[in-house]
């Protein structure tokens, strides 16, 4: 059975069944009001071929940002000033042999960062760009690449927020690059465990930089200190090694193997890290306690787990990445927290982790709008598929972006005690 056939027939049967944490099932119809999402609006943008990746969203709320994988997509900057209608300013195409998979907004007006990676052997990567849309010479309509970080094919970067310091992925530990001079930069060291870096993710208010690592020698969660944004020692760790991996447990159930993101409870001392398993059984979120219980940023504690809403064993070529959890972002809601999942085919997936030992599924938007239409990547199969969400807590607005369906912009509604 083709995926999308089980899909129309989950919807017959109007699944909204889920694989809890417990083991047992929850609907999402019965718990929407603590957590519900609403569409704002929604942009298919200029759709290239090879589909969206990652978005960001700008602190004042103002303008997002979303890169692309295969094909000369480029990264595209979206104007959310009226978030009904979300407004492409402009794309910046890249190589065709080139990907962009994340790009970041500079805390400084008129900068953006969008990574590199060959998608063939020939490919030239300079470095992770620097593109100034309104920095000096460059307007959001007419931007300008005015420098580059030399840190070879990267996947993943992330600028300290108050700090002119950039964090890459590397493949031997987290990347620092000094960006002082953003038409000169130079590079600072490499940090952290010898291995592979997934991706990294910084706490401004606590002071700590959130690290994924999927293998390469180590294979779990890393914290470190970035006090000192130029020399970040490590805090804390959580090693997967030795742990049950997906394979090892029943469909649903908590595994640990390709730690793939880690983001932080911006209320709390809480700390959400997902496993991306391309087939098989998919990969969920551990919730860990970082200062909350017992645990503490030195020893990390996994209290809590939650896999994708409709979890299936991902047995087909078209069912690649289908089922398993992706990258997601924490809000704090007056008393409550929710989490916000771009989680692949399920699209927009909601949880309240008020309670971090106890998640519960609240809401889902498949984000699938337009899909008749967008030409998407072949290489998959069919929308939605979500890759990450962003919260801007100045406009209270969650931006998602999806690879075949471009931006969404959504207001979630706090769950009761919330703001």
């Amino acid at each position: 059975m083709t995926r999308i056939t089980r899909r129309r027939a989950l919807k017959l049967l109007g699944a909204s069944a889920v694989v809890s944490s417990s083991s047992g099932i929850a609907s999402a119809n019965e718990n929407n009001s603590k957590g519900g999402l609403k569409k704002v609006g929604h942009s298919l943008l200029e759709d290239p071929p090879g589909g969206y990746t990652e978005g960001a969203v700008r602190e004042d709320g103002h303008y997002a940002l979303t890169g692309s994988f295969y094909g000369t997509g480029g990264s595209f900057l979206v104007d959310i000033s009226n978030p009904t209608n979300p407004t492409q300013t402009h794309r910046l195409p890249s190589a065709e042999n080139v990907r962009n998979a994340d790009v970041k907004f500079d805390p400084r007006d008129g900068l953006y960062y969008r990574t590199q990676e060959p998608n063939t052997e020939d490919a030239v990567v300079d470095g992770v760009e620097i593109v100034d849309y309104g920095y000096d010479s460059g307007t959001p309509e007419n931007p300008t690449i005015i420098g580059t970080l030399d840190a070879g094919p990267t996947h993943n970067v992330f600028p300290h927020p108050t700090e002119p310091y950039v964090y890459t992925t590397e493949h031997h530990g987290m990347g620092v690059f000094d960006v002082s001079d953003p038409t000169n930069t130079s590079y600072v060291g490499t940090f952290g465990p010898e291995a592979d870096l997934h991706d990294v993710v910084v706490d401004p208010e606590r002071e700590l930089a959130h690290l994924a690592f999927i293998g390469g020698g180590f294979d779990g969660y890393v914290i470190m200190d970035v006090s000192d944004p130029a020399n970040p020692t490590e805090a804390g760790r959580f090693s997967y090694e030795g742990l049950p991996t997906y394979e090892d447990v029943p469909l649903g159930e908590e595994g640990f193997q390709n730690c793939h993101y880690a983001n932080y409870d911006p209320g709390r001392g809480i700390a959400v890290v997902g496993d991306e398993i391309g087939f098989g059984n998919p990969g969920g979120k551990h919730i860990f306690d970082i200062g909350w219980g017992d645990g503490s940023v030195a020893d990390p504690q996994p209290i809590g787990y939650t896999p994708s809403p409709n979890a299936q064993v991902m047995d087909e070529p078209t069912e690649l990445y289908d089922w398993t959890t992706h990258n997601h972002d924490v809000i704090s809601k007056g008393a409550n927290t929710m989490l916000v999942d771009g989680a692949y085919h399920e699209g927009t997936v909601v949880w309240d982790i008020s309670d971090p030992t106890d998640p519960v599924y609240t809401d889902q938007y498949e984000t699938d709008d337009m899909a008749d239409v967008a030409d998407g990547p072949t290489w998959l199969g069919d929308a939605p598929m979500a890759w990450g969400a962003n919260y801007n807590e100045q406009r209270d607005l969650t931006v998602v972006s999806d690879m075949y369906t471009g931006i969404y912009v959504f207001k979630l509604a706090p769950s009761d005690g919330g703001s």
